[in-house]
């Protein structure tokens, strides 16, 4: 993994596909399946958030008691 390389966030992604490619019709289905994968991975992002948060609760409200 090289971390100095750039990268174009997703977000970016669909704005610069969407709106700046000359041919509009062929772009669409690339804008779509950016837009999934980015719901997507908030998605999963969110769920992990909410599991690792529900197991610390159960973990201290066990050292609680």
């Amino acid at each position: 993994m090289h971390l100095d390389q750039k990268i174009m966030h997703l977000g970016f992604h669909i704005y610069d596909v969407g709106f700046q490619s000359p041919n509009v019709e062929a772009a669409r289905p690339l804008v779509y399946a950016t837009a999934l994968l980015l719901v997507v991975v908030i998605a999963l992002l969110n769920f992990s958030a909410i599991a690792i948060r529900n197991r610390l609760r159960e973990k201290y409200k066990a050292l609680e008691n």
